[in-house]
């Protein structure tokens, strides 16, 4: 064997087991990511933001009603008889917050 061929077929090994180290570690993250969907899928306790006031505390229950009613009233949204977490939802829906 000659030396340009020697180095020649030593490249296209390289690469072709660069390629099937890429495709396993393609394989591995793709494995992992349904792995942690799975339990993210199962997590208790999994809800919308807004499903109740304890999971949206950090937004409905920090800031006062009136934010939001100004907001409601900018947007053109009926406030009055409204439930502040159903105010926020809207908002939200709206991208306004």
């Amino acid at each position: 064997m000659k030396r340009r061929e020697f180095f020649r077929e030593a490249f296209d090994e390289s690469i072709r087991a660069a390629q099937k180290g890429f495709l396993s570690l393609q394989e591995t993250f793709t494995e992992v990511n349904d792995a942690v969907q799975d339990v993210m899928d199962d997590t208790p306790g999994k809800g919308e933001f807004f499903d109740s006031y304890e999971m949206s505390y950090s937004l409905t229950l920090a800031y006062p009603r009136d934010m939001f009613e100004q907001m409601a009233r900018d947007q053109g949204m009926p406030y009055e008889g409204v439930e502040t977490i159903e105010l926020a939802d809207e908002l939200c829906k709206r991208g306004v917050i």
